[in-house]
C-alpha cells in the first residue's frame, strides 16, 4: 500500500510579490516551532570569474555586522529568539535559516533579511574572516575522506562553473576586496532571485506581511543567469598524501534534480550502497572486512548530477576493493536487482521521507527546493508515488546505462608512491 506522510492539516501556500519576491509556507498545526529560510537562487557557480569562494566568504560576513546591528547585537538577537540561526553556501544556492518557536517568527525573519541585505562587511572583519576561510580550506585538505568528494566535481566537470570549489582557493580568497564583496552582496538583493520558505505553526498572510515590509525596497533583477549542463570527463586522478588509507570516489553521470530518473537512482543507491543490507556494504565490509566505511550517493543539481561510490581502504587493498566493486556493478548490469531488493529499497525510501516530514526544517527545505526546481511545491505524496512506480526493470536498465566502463571516473587521495 502506498505510504503517505501524515499531513495533519498541512497545506503549502505561495505568494509572489509585485517585485518578484516569492513566499512559500506550510502550516503544521501539530508543532509549536517554525523554521524560516531566506534563499538566494545563485551560488558559488555564479561567483565572478577569478573570485572563487566569494559567495561563501560573503555568507561568513553576513554575521559580522549590519547597518543596524553589531556582531554582538546579532548574537543577542539570535539568543533573544532562543533558537538556531545559520547559513550555508553550495554551488547553486545561498541560504540563511532560523529555527525557533511560533511567537518569534517575525523577529527571526526580520533578522534574516537584515543579515542578507544590510551587512556592512567592515574591512577589519573581512581580513579576519579571510583567515578563517583559509583555515577552513586547509582543514578540508587535511581530511582526505572529505577532500576527495570536493575534488571529484573539479575533475569530472573541469572547466564548468559547477566544478568551481565553493570554498575557493587560497589565492582567490586572498584577492577578494571589500568593494567586490559589496557588489556581490548587491546581487543578493534582487527580489526575483530571492525566496522565503517557512514551515511550522505559522500564518501565511502574516509571513507575507513581514516579508513585504522587510523586502519593500528590493527591485527585480530582470534576468536569471543560466548554465548549460557540464560534460562528464571519465578521468582517473590519484593524489598522493601522507595517510594511512586511500579514500576514493568512483563516479558515473547521474541525473539532475528535475530528471524523472531520480527515483530509480534513489532505489539503485539503496540497493548498491546506502542500506545496511546493500550489496557493497555486505560484500566489502561485512563479508570481507576490507573497509570501515563504504557507500554510495546521488549528487544532483538543477541540470546535472553524479552517482558516486566512495570508501576508505588500506592501500594494499585499494585495487582489490575496486575489483570487487566492478564485480558487483557487472552483476547488477547483467542480472539486474531482485524484486525483494527493490521492494526493500522502496520501503526504506518511503519511511525516510515519512520520518523527515516530522521536521519543520525538512519541510522548509522541501518547499524551497521544489520552488527552485519546479516553480511549485511537490507534495510528499507525489515523491512517494514516484518511488512506488520504480520497477526492477527500471533499475536494471539504469545500471546497464550508468555503469558502462567508459562512463566511470576515479578520484583517490592516499599514500601513493607511483
Amino acid at each position: 500500500m502506498p505510504m503517505e506522510p501524515s499531513r495533519r492539516g498541512a497545506q503549502a501556500e505561495r505568494t509572489v510579490l509585485p517585485n518578484g519576491l516569492r513566499i512559500i509556507t506550510e502550516r503544521l498545526d501539530h508543532v509549536d516551532s517554525v523554521t524560516v529560510g531566506l534563499w538566494v537562487t545563485a551560488g558559488s557557480q555564479d561567483d565572478p570569474p577569478g573570485f572563487d569562494g566569494m559567495s561563501h566568504l560573503l555568507e561568513h560576513m553576513l554575521f559580522k555586522g549590519t547597518a543596524a546591528r553589531s556582531t554582538l547585537e546579532i548574537g543577542r538577537a539570535i539568543d533573544d529568539i532562543g533558537g538556531h540561526v545559520n547559513g550555508f553556501t553550495d554551488r547553486e544556492l545561498i541560504h540563511l535559516h532560523a529555527q525557533t518557536v511560533a511567537e518569534h517568527t517575525q523577529a527571526a525573519l526580520e533578522l534574516l533579511f537584515d543579515l542578507l541585505l544590510r551587512s556592512i562587511c567592515a574591512e577589519p572583519d573581512l581580513e579576519r574572516e579571510k583567515q578563517v576561510v583559509l583555515q577552513e580550506i586547509a582543514h578540508l585538505e587535511d581530511v582526505p575522506e572529505g577532500w576527495v568528494h570536493e575534488l571529484l566535481p573539479q575533475t569530472v566537470w573541469a572547466g564548468h562553473a559547477l566544478a568551481r570549489p565553493p570554498l575557493g582557493t587560497r589565492e582567490s580568497v586572498a584577492s577578494i576586496a571589500r568593494d567586490a564583496l559589496l557588489g556581490r552582496l548587491a546581487d543578493f538583493g534582487a527580489a526575483d532571485g530571492l525566496l522565503v520558505a517557512a514551515a511550522g505553526r505559522l500564518d501565511h498572510e502574516r509571513v507575507v506581511d513581514i516579508a513585504s515590509r522587510a523586502g519593500e525596497d528590493l527591485s527585480p533583477r530582470g534576468h536569471k543567469p543560466e548554465h548549460n549542463p557540464p560534460g562528464f570527463r571519465p578521468e582517473r586522478r590519484l593524489i598522493s598524501r601522507p595517510a594511512r588509507q586511500v579514500h576514493f570516489c568512483l563516479a558515473t553521470p547521474g541525473c539532475s534534480q528535475r530528471d524523472e530518473a531520480r527515483h530509480a537512482f534513489a532505489v539503485l543507491d539503496v540497493i548498491l550502497g546506502s542500506g545496511n543490507s546493500s550489496r557493497l556494504f555486505q560484500e566489502i565490509r561485512e563479508n570481507r572486512g576490507l573497509a570501515y566505511s563504504i557507500g554510495s550517493y546521488l549528487q544532483a543539481y538543477r541540470n546535472a548530477g553524479l552517482f558516486v561510490i566512495s570508501a576508505g581502504v588500506a592501500k594494499e587493498n585499494f585495487q582489490l576493493v575496486l575489483d570487487l566493486i566492478e564485480s558487483e556493478l557487472l552483476r547488477l548490469r547483467e542480472q539486474g536487482p531482485s524484486e525483494d531488493e527493490v521492494a526493500r529499497a522502496k520501503t526504506q525510501l518511503k519511511v525516510a521521507i515519512a520520518l523527515a516530514a516530522e521536521s519543520t526544517s525538512f519541510r522548509m527545505q522541501h518547499l524551497a527546493g521544489s520552488e527552485v526546481c519546479w516553480g511549485r511545491t511537490l507534495s510528499l505524496g507525489e515523491i512517494i508515488a514516484g518511488v512506488e512506480r520504480v520497477t526492477a526493470e527500471d533499475v536494471g536498465e539504469l545500471a546497464r546505462l550508468a555503469f558502462a566502463g567508459d562512463r566511470q571516473a576515479l578520484v583517490a587521495v592516499g599514500p601513493f608512491t607511483d
